[in-house]
């Protein structure tokens, strides 16, 4: 009897929670993580530390292709020497090797056959960290962190003073623009450096290879993102950068590398011309010849003037600005959707259970398990009293039987109840999870319909937006049909980061149907942010952006963007094949549609020559493309 009666309190304390109680709500959230650690790069058994870099680089007949592709080799036999204390240039079509020939010395990647040779010495014989140390380098694609300009520069050496980033600065040519934003140094530049223009950031990535006084520099088209005008002031900088200092310069200009000691043509992953700049063109028919009077003809022959982005507003426009952010906070779409509105006046129980109505049968069992084990201590007391009558109404013989028959009873009760309560948490622990994973996917939806400004906020940053949940609300009005006249009205616009700095100040603009416009200035003028206002990234503080004659804000958003082609400045690839990479832009897209839109983007012919053709897989674009 009191085994049994033990036997039912240890099953109905089984919902009390404990350190080690396994919750079934997180064990099925978590069924599809999980975390594969692997060795990337094998470590090399020396462990000596590079103290200088002050021998040559050798390339000794390396092959290679990516692990992707394995059957494309990308370098072939590729034998080339930059010089120690010279500047080599690498140059050459899209996908001869170039950016490889980094892969491969910072040893992201190793070669096939063939040897990487420093101080006449393997490189894969020094130690990892100690090699990367000694290297600077400044890649295609600048990469900051949404942290101060400050921090971005120290991140090249992190004990740096505040003269040695102050100094880098200056020869990256960032300097004076620092000194123009509103917090200078400790401006934040948001994800991936979204406050700035692409010539900005391309600059705070200079200046952080340099503040190490790196001993070997690497520039992978360290200059692209510049205009004319800061390309030459920059480039002059890097120049005096290079001196005494063992560089390699990856270009598609080749006004980049005319200074450099030595030059290596590329192409299909070998070496077809070396020399230096004069040596080159004087050759008739040379292949760097032909690239270089293909580009001084492409070249245009007006500069543009340098442009001031920065104009301190004033008083009034500083409070109109902060007006216009405080309520920015909130969703500036609400008014024009109203059945958002009225969803969120509706009480919260019943929201929940709408959303929580594919699952009411399971919910349903768990109510009936509820009802089982809350007539629990009923049917306990029942069972006790008629089990106590008992004892008192039955003579010493039936005693035994009693007890065996009330045990068993008992033993029985606990049983049902112990299924009963498994019955229950497994079912609402499901329903609580599926909830919990429908609000996180209409969370995530609603979060990537925020306009731009919504992520500059600190408090909006990717590890805090993971704890709100938010939404936005859409425009109701759409058009079905368009000519395309765009307008930009008197246009006013900050940034919410730097609410005093004006990049449009009464902004006028008319773009005609069919007409082809061209918006060309200094890096900082504004060029870029006249399209991220187009998308609706953001929207402007004063003046109005219209699509034949309707302001922007009265459309719907999804429609709006879906009837637009952007092509920005860094090229964003998702880890698909490269058929669904194209078909990205427009849902149900034929193969045909997809063929026809790589062949007008002149890449049908390359993407032919892959070994599964439109169905190989990109992985990192940076990387492999």
């Amino acid at each position: 009897m009191i085994y049994s009666i033990g036997f039912i309190y240890g099953s109905s304390l089984m919902h009390h929670e404990g350190p080690d109680r396994l919750n079934f709500s997180d064990l099925i959230l978590e069924k599809n993580t999980s975390v594969n650690e692997t060795q990337i790069l094998q470590e090399s058994v020396s462990s000596e530390e590079v103290i200088n870099i002050n021998g040559d680089i050798q390339f000794d007949n390396v092959n290679f292709a990516y692990p992707a592709r394995s059957d494309v080799l990308v370098l072939r036999n590729l034998t080339l020497t930059a010089r120690a204390g010279e500047t080599t240039a690498l140059v050459g079509s899209n996908g001869s090797g170039k950016s490889t020939c980094i892969s491969l010395l910072l040893r992201f990647y190793e070669p096939l056959s063939g040897r990487i040779i420093l101080n006449d010495r393997s490189i894969t014989d020094y130690d990892l960290t100690s090699f990367r140390q000694k290297i600077g380098i400044v890649s295609q694609e600048p990469i900051l962190f949404a942290t101060s300009i400050y921090e971005n520069i120290r991140f090249g050496k992190e004990n740096a003073t505040r003269t040695e980033i102050e100094e880098a600065a200056h020869q990256a040519n960032a300097h004076d623009f620092i000194m123009q934003l509103p917090n200078k140094y400790d401006t934040v530049v948001g994800e991936r450096g979204v406050q700035l223009s692409g010539g900005e950031k391309q600059r705070i990535a200079l200046a952080r290879a340099l503040v190490k006084q790196p001993t070997l520099l690497l520039l992978d088209e360290a200059t692209s993102a510049l205009d004319n005008t800061t390309e030459k002031i920059v480039q002059e900088a890097l120049d005096q950068a290079c001196k005494g200092r063992t560089t390699i310069v990856i270009a598609h200009r080749l006004t980049a590398v005319q200074n450099a000691h030595r030059i290596y043509v590329l192409d299909n992953g070998c070496v077809i011309e070396q020399g230096t700049h004069e040596t080159l063109m004087s050759q008739e028919g040379s292949r760097y010849r032909e690239i270089m009077r293909a580009q001084q003809r492409e070249k245009t022959e007006n500069d543009i003037d340098e442009i001031t982005s920065t104009i301190q507003m004033e008083d009034d426009d500083q409070k109109q600005i902060s007006e216009h952010f405080r309520h920015s906070s909130h969703s500036k779409l609400d008014d024009e959707n109203k059945v958002s509105s009225n969803t969120n006046r509706r009480p919260v129980l019943l929201r929940l259970l709408l959303m929580n109505s594919p699952e009411w049968v399971i919910i349903l069992i768990g109510c009936v398990a509820c009802l089982i084990i809350g007539a629990n201590q009923t049917i306990y007391a029942v069972l006790l009293a008629l089990t106590i009558s008992g004892f008192g109404a039955c003579t010493y013989e039936e005693q035994n039987h009693q007890v065996l028959k009330f045990s068993l009873l008992f033993l029985l009760m606990g049983v049902v109840l112990l299924v009963i309560r498994f019955i229950q948490y497994t079912a609402f622990a499901v329903s609580g999870s599926k909830l919990t994973e429908r609000i996180r996917m209409k969370a995530f939806a609603h979060y990537l319909r925020q306009e731009m400004a919504f992520f500059d906020r600190l408090e909006n940053s990717s590890g805090a937006i993971c704890n709100r949940l938010s939404s936005d609300a859409l425009a109701v009005q759409q058009m079905s049909n368009f000519q395309g006249a765009i307008e930009f009205d008197q246009v006013k616009f900050a940034y919410p980061s730097r609410p005093t700095s004006c990049i449009l100040n009464k902004f006028q603009l008319t773009i005609k149907p069919g007409q082809r416009v061209a918006l060309v200035g200094a890096s900082g003028c504004g060029k870029s942010t006249v399209i991220q206002l187009w998308e609706r990234f953001y929207d402007p503080i004063q003046g109005r952006i219209c699509l034949d004659g309707v302001d922007i804000q009265q459309l719907n958003i999804q429609w709006l963007r879906s009837s637009l082609g952007l092509v920005s400045q860094e090229p964003i690839l998702f880890n698909l094949t490269i058929a669904q990479n194209i078909a990205y832009g427009k849902e149900n897209t034929s193969m045909e549609d997809i063929i026809d839109a790589a062949t007008k983007a002149n890449i049908h012919h390359f993407i032919q020559r892959l070994p599964q053709v439109s169905k190989n897989l990109t992985h990192d674009i940076s990387l492999y493309l």
